[in-house]
This record gives structure tokens, C-alpha cells and sequence, in this order.
């Protein structure tokens, strides 16, 4: 991991995974998937809520010769389009990475 900042003009410093970093991580990741795919199954497969796109968990990422890190979707929602159920079953797999000591955070997605 690389300590960075987020923007040009700012002061927050983040650690920002880097392309062998999830590489050296992939296997936590697809841990953390099926995690999230079990729990949401758990709780009845409901697709409640706004239809969005792109959900998942996100880790700080700075690719091969850039300056600036930008959020990256490492870890994918369940195939459900709702984000209040996307969002009521992603707690475990975010608290396995914390475990396994992986900075990452939930990011709701976008309006379909």
C-alpha cells in the first residue's frame, strides 16, 4: 500500500492499494463475496429498494502511473438490484476484510 492523498488540493491522506496489493489479497475478497451472497440469502434473497447499479465494497486505488487514488469496487453486491437490501446484508463481509485487515467501505451505487 502507498500513503496518498486524495485529490491535489487536499489534505486527507489515504492508504491506497495498489495492483499487486489485491492481487496479494483476491483470495479475502472472494471470501468476503460469498460472505456477503450467504447473508443476503439469510435474510430471504429481497430485492427491496431503489433499483441501483454498481454496489459493492470499495478500497482506496492508485493505478501504475497515476498520482491521484480513486475509489475501486473490489468486492460485488449480491445479483440484487435493491439497495436497502443490498445495504442490510453487506455488514459481515465489510466486517471479514476489517478482520483480515483490509480497508474497505460500502458504496451504495447509482440510480438505474
Amino acid at each position: 500500500m502507498k500513503k496518498v492523498n486524495v485529490g491535489y488540493n487536499e489534505t486527507k491522506m489515504v492508504d491506497a492499494y495498489q495492483y499487486k496489493d489485491l492481487q496479494s489479497i483476491s483470495a479475502d475478497l472472494r471470501q468476503a463475496e460469498t460472505i456477503w451472497y450467504e447473508e443476503w440469502k439469510e435474510q430471504g434473497q429481497k430485492d427491496e429498494g431503489s433499483c441501483t447499479g454498481g454496489k459493492g465494497l470499495q478500497v482506496w486505488y492508485i493505478g501504475p502511473r497515476k498520482r491521484k487514488p480513486t475509489l475501486r469496487t473490489v468486492v460485488a453486491a449480491p445479483p440484487v438490484q435493491g439497495n436497502m437490501s443490498a445495504y442490510r446484508s453487506h455488514a459481515p463481509a465489510l466486517e471479514y476484510l476489517e478482520s483480515v485487515g483490509v480497508e474497505a467501505s460500502y458504496y451504495d451505487g447509482w440510480m438505474d
